[in-house]
């Protein structure tokens, strides 16, 4: 039985490295150009360590040398772009607890509007 759990414990961490996001990036450095909100964006899970924010968004086209098949992953992207309240509500947010602003990546909610991820780093 020991062994089964060392097994397990083992392609668990394989699994997980493996599906690892690319690194979080600078939320001032995140394209804004044609977005626009749909809704008013929310905060939820509030910490001094990040922030999630909800909100349905239009956007339209690519930032230059994106991967269009990209863009549609689930995994953080060079193509994902923030509607300006978001990329501000962020910022705010971690500034306030003397922290930098660095984006995770977008979700889906289960009424299909995008949970954006971020996490507030020491200076």
């Amino acid at each position: 039985m020991e062994i089964t759990k060392k097994w397990a414990l083992g392609l668990s961490a394989i699994v997980f490295v493996g599906c690892a996001a690319q690194p979080p990036r600078e939320v001032s450095t995140i394209s804004t150009s044609n977005t626009s909100l749909l809704t008013t964006p929310t905060a939820s899970k509030e910490s001094v360590d990040g922030i999630n924010i909800t909100y349905a968004q239009a956007s339209v086209g690519f930032d230059t040398g994106c991967d269009f098949n990209q863009t549609f992953s689930d995994d953080l992207n060079d193509c994902a772009k923030l509607p300006v309240a978001v990329k501000e509500m962020a910022i705010a947010h971690c500034d306030g607890h003397g922290r930098k602003a660095m984006f995770l990546g977008n979700g889906t909610s289960w009424l299909q509007q995008t949970v954006s991820k971020f996490r507030c780093d020491e200076l």
